[in-house]
This record gives C-alpha cells, sequence and structure tokens, in this order.
C-alpha cells in the first residue's frame, strides 16, 4: 500500500474562522475521488489541532501503488480540486511512503 501525505499552509487572506469550512469541503471532494479515481483507496482531510503546527491541513490518502498515486496526480477530478485551492494554498509539504 502506498501513502501520500500533503500538509498544508492556508493564505493569509482565508480567515481562520473558515478554515474548518473549508478542510471540510476538502474532505467531501477528496472522499468522492474514491472509486472514481482508478487505485485510490482512502481519501481524507482534517484540520490540524495543534496550535504551535505551521501547516494548517493534512490531506491523508492511501494508493494501491507508486503508479496509481501518480495517475492521480493528473486525473481530472484531483487537477479540477488543484484549480479551486491554488489561490487559498500558501505552501505545502508532500510525504510519501509504502508499507
Amino acid at each position: 500500500m502506498f501513502k501520500h501525505l500533503v500538509l498544508w499552509r492556508f493564505s493569509p487572506d482565508i480567515p481562520r474562522e473558515e478554515w474548518e469550512g473549508l478542510v471540510e469541503k476538502l474532505n467531501r471532494r477528496f472522499g468522492a475521488m474514491v472509486g472514481q479515481v482508478p487505485g485510490l483507496l482512502k481519501a481524507q482531510t482534517g484540520l490540524n489541532l495543534a496550535p504551535e503546527g505551521e501547516h494548517h491541513m493534512v490531506l491523508y490518502t492511501e494508493f494501491t501503488s507508486r503508479e496509481a498515486m501518480e495517475a492521480y496526480q493528473t486525473h481530472p477530478l484531483h487537477l479540477a480540486v488543484k484549480e479551486e485551492m491554488k489561490d487559498a494554498v500558501a505552501g505545502r509539504e508532500v510525504l510519501d511512503y509504502w508499507i
């Protein structure tokens, strides 16, 4: 199983009181991709509850393989979310691993 984590920092233009709603919306969008994106087994987002954390949100995904994750990168459903979020994200870190 291949896991892909993305830690996001929201733009300073996004008020803190909107973060939770944004994360919930993204959780629905990414969750809807399961069963539609080949090889995507699980997708969920969560708001970082650690006050000292420099990232605001995490995206956790599981794939059948690294190749499935790489194909997901160019899937139209993923690209649509990336386009929608481009102005809301100020930075991100990616962590990929397999077990």
